[in-house]
Order: C-alpha cells, then sequence, then structure tokens
C-alpha cells in the first residue's frame, strides 16, 4: 500500500533549522531511554509557524536480538517516553528512526542492523521524511549517550523568476513540470540516503504570481523524490506583462525549459532554486540553479 508522506520540511525534533546538526540523547542509565530535545522544532514546507515535534519511531538491535521495532517514542511535557523499556547490555548495538509529520504518522519500513528501507514513498507538500542512524559499542562505552543526528531524505525545489523590465509588471502563470513522485529509498548506518525513483511522471504545478518592475516572482516550495533523471524533466509557463493601466501589453509561454543540473540529479536534503530572467525581449529562457544543502535558506525564505 502507498504511503502519503505529509511532508514537514522537519526539522525534526531532534532537529532544527538544517543548517545544524539536531541531536537526540539516550540518557545514562540501566535502560535505554530518550531524554527531551532542547530547542528543537519541526515546520513545515507551507507554513509559517513552528511546531513542536510530538512523536517519532526507533528501531534498535544488538546481534540477532531486536530491542525496538519501530516503536513510538512520544513526548511528553519537556521529556520523550518510550513505550519498551529495554535495559543496556555489554554488546554493539545499532539504532536507527524516522518522522514524518508532526505528530509523525507511522508507517513500516524495513530494519536491519541500524538501516531502514522505506517502500513507496510518496511526496507530497504536507509532511517531510527524516531518519537518523547510529552504532553504539556499549562493552567500552558503559551505557553512555547516543546521538543521532536526523537528516532530510527528500529534495525540495522552487522557482525565482525576475522581471528584468523597468517599463512593465510581471505575472508568472501556468509554472508546472513532469516528475516522478513515487520511490524507495534504503538509509544506511552511514547516514547515506539512496533512492529509486518509480511510477509515472505526473504534473508539479506551481502557483502563479506577480512581480513589480524589476522585482522578482518567488514561488512556493515542493517536496520531491530525489535521484531523478533531469535531463527529462523540463518546465513550462506563461509570462505577461502589463503597463501602469493594467492592460497586457506582451505574453509568452515557454515550453521544455530544462531544469537539468551540471552537478546531476536532485539530492536528499538540498533545496534548489531555479532562477532566471524575463522581458519582453527575452526569447529563450535558461535557468540556472541556487543548490542549498540541508535547506540552510532556502528561496523564498523558509528555513525548514
Amino acid at each position: 500500500m502507498k504511503k502519503s508522506l505529509l511532508v514537514l520540511g522537519l526539522a525534526v525534533a531532534a532537529f532544527t533549522s538544517c543548517s545544524n546538526d539536531e541531536v537526540l540523547d539516550i540518557n545514562k542509565n540501566t535502560n535505554i531511554t530518550f531524554d527531551s530535545f532542547v530547542n528543537k522544532g519541526t515546520r513545515s514546507v507551507t507554513s509559517t509557524n513552528t511546531d513542536d515535534l510530538q512523536k517519532f519511531y526507533v528501531f534498535g538491535n544488538h546481534g540477532t536480538t531486536v530491542d525496538f521495532n519501530n516503536v513510538a517514542v512520544t513526548k511528553d511535557g519537556t521529556a520523550w517516553k518510550c513505550a519498551t523499556n529495554v535495559p543496556w547490555t555489554a554488546s554493539n548495538y545499532y539504532f536507527a528512526a524516522y518522522a514524518t509529520t508532526n505528530t509523525s504518522d507511522q508507517i513500516t519500513p524495513a530494519y536491519a542492523d541500524g538501516a531502514l528501507t522505506f517502500s513507496d514513498i510518496v511526496a507530497n507538500d504536507a509532511s517531510d521524511l527524516v531518519a537518523a542512524t547510529a552504532s553504539v559499542n556499549n562493552t567500552t562505552m558503559g551505557n553512555a549517550t547516543v546521538g543521532l543526528t536526523f537528516k532530510h531524505l527528500l529534495s525540495k525545489v522552487s522557482f525565482a523568476i525576475t522581471n528584468s523590465s523597468s517599463d512593465y509588471k510581471l505575472t508568472v502563470s501556468d509554472l508546472t513540470f513532469n516528475v516522478l513522485k513515487q520511490g524507495d529509498c534504503v538509509f544506511t548506518n552511514a547516514a547515506a540516503a539512496t533512492w529509486t525513483p518509480e511510477g509515472t511522471a505526473s504534473a508539479l504545478s506551481f502557483a502563479g504570481g506577480n512581480a513589480a518592475k524589476s522585482a522578482t516572482f518567488s514561488s512556493e516550495e515542493h517536496l520531491v523524490i530525489p535521484n531523478q533523471a533531469l535531463t527529462e524533466v523540463k518546465a513550462s509557463f506563461t509570462v505577461t506583462f502589463y503597463n501602469d493601466a493594467d492592460e497586457k501589453v506582451y505574453e509568452k509561454p515557454y515550453t521544455n525549459v530544462s531544469l537539468a543540473l551540471t552537478s546531476g540529479l536532485w539530492l536528499p536534503g538540498y533545496s534548489y532554486v531555479y532562477t532566471a530572467s524575463v522581458s519582453p525581449a527575452t526569447k529563450n529562457i535558461t535557468f540556472s540553479v541556487v543548490q542549498v544543502d540541508e535547506w540552510t535558506s532556502a528561496t523564498p525564505g523558509m528555513t525548514l
């Protein structure tokens, strides 16, 4: 059954702004327990409000013993409570965790020794998918804190189209491109995400908007499945110019504008802002790309 992930842009409760590493701590304790997050939050790609993550799910094992099997860890005030109490032993441990929405919908990834495999993930704009892994040699660490750094597994795309005319106002409309919206992801204990996009490409549409003279139209952001063959991904949109009396003076549709990257594929955890300038004299458009690691400061300004 396909799972629709509400797109968090999560920074997740083990995570603030994605420009920083966010750490989930397991207390020094006889049992493996989860401590509170400090100053952590999540943020939807479509929201300006910050909401605390209330739940995530954890897997863990030592040897062939499964200690946590998709177990919920829920926020209780400033503390985190795990539904399962597991005592430490002198052994090598592997852990993996994930979250989707702020209240973290449970899904069913496959797990093995600190690696998660997510199947039939569908990207949309209501949540994000983040995950973290860690390994601990408890023989030498003696119940020490285990740090999990959560990573965004999806990519993010937006557009910034500048009106280079100082004489006319600009409207951008019908901005769309075809993209694969589903895929499988393997997230290993080396904190690497490997995506296999699948299915049939369908339209991903962006709301239109206006730009004043010599100003820029910035679109909303959409989450997308990484690792797609971008040579086949081409955008279409229409630009319309108006005079000060709001009379249409020029309109032109642009089709099959390439979204290919010189750096290759969309990568997990990166934001891509496609930029271009247009005027009534513009014949052909070529996008350049602002590529931001870990969604640090993605146009139009939303930091996740």
